[in-house]
């Protein structure tokens, strides 16, 4: 009993021993634990900070209010940060299995670039955020409510610019530190809005044509349907071939047919010439305006 437990060890051993995680991977974990580890140490930075600010000028306002919030948010991140190390640290290597990075032992030497390094680290990043517990949902809403605490942070600044409170100076240092790094980790966002708004009215006025185009083509093609009067189909009541122009298919006793006014032998199927006029309203046969 106790030699079958030992074969079935040694086996899994071999097998380990065998798959290998690749040197890029290898080098993306380390990338990405280090990152982690200067997010929680920012954080740690940020509440040590907010408490020697608190303690310097404990009075309620609204300066210190907002430190508290900032304070509050950078505990969780702290949580959060250290829940994706603790992942990864038990869960390594099925990650490496799921980002298609184990490779049969020998491993060949392989030559790392900056780029595949950044993309892996941030593939293992998704793929954590996906499965922990704070997951990819959950850490938006923490964003958007940080976005939320940056916004009031730029109206304090702006109350402050307009006050000069002595009494608030290193509180105000401290809010525009945190203002000048929130825009340099969220300048991608931040353009994107900017542009959105220099933009928003160019748009409104290109959606506004946009609209009035489609509701007047709407217009026409519903005056179009209006206008063409169906016929039951009976022999040799058409000229031309018997059989819709769209489709082919050849008429069926009794069926609706839809004359164009362009030419007797264009013909068609009341449902064929209806689907096409809600792309086009021209003949399909000889493109002239129905």
């Amino acid at each position: 009993m106790n030699s079958d437990y030992r074969e079935v060890n040694q086996n899994e051993e071999q097998d380990q021993q065998m798959y290998l995680e690749t040197p890029i991977y290898k080098e993306a974990v380390c990338h990405f634990r280090t990152s982690q580890y200067y997010f929680i140490l920012f954080n740690c930075l940020k509440i040590g900070c907010g408490f020697s600010l608190l303690y310097m000028n404990h009075e309620q306002n609204y300066m210190n209010y907002w430190i508290l919030a900032i304070m509050f948010h950078a505990f969780i991140m702290i949580i959060i940060h250290k829940n994706h190390l603790k992942y990864l640290t038990m869960n390594k290597r099925i990650l490496a299995f799921k980002l298609d990075q184990i490779v049969a032992a020998p491993i060949v030497e392989q030559i790392i670039e900056q780029r595949k390094l950044n993309i892996l680290s941030r593939q293992i990043k998704l793929e954590i955020v996906k499965l922990t517990i704070f997951g990819k949902w959950c850490c938006r809403i923490i964003a958007i409510i940080y976005q939320l605490i940056f916004g009031y942070g730029v109206y304090l600044f702006c109350i402050y610019y307009s006050i000069k409170s002595q009494d608030l100076m290193y509180q105000y240092y401290f809010l525009c530190t945190i203002l000048v790094i929130s825009l340099y980790q969220y300048i991608d966002l931040y353009l994107i809005l900017i542009f959105a708004i220099l933009g928003s009215p160019f748009l409104i006025i290109l959606s506004c044509y946009y609209c009035a185009n489609l509701f007047s083509k709407q217009q026409q093609r519903n005056e179009i349907r209006t206008r063409l009067q169906p016929i039951k189909y009976k022999p040799n009541q058409i000229e031309g071939e018997q059989e819709c122009c769209i489709c082919r298919c050849p008429y069926e006793l009794n069926e609706e047919v839809v004359v164009l006014k362009c030419s007797k032998l264009h013909h068609y199927h009341e449902t064929c010439i209806m689907s096409w006029i809600n792309i086009n309203n021209t003949c399909p046969f000889c493109r002239k305006s129905i």
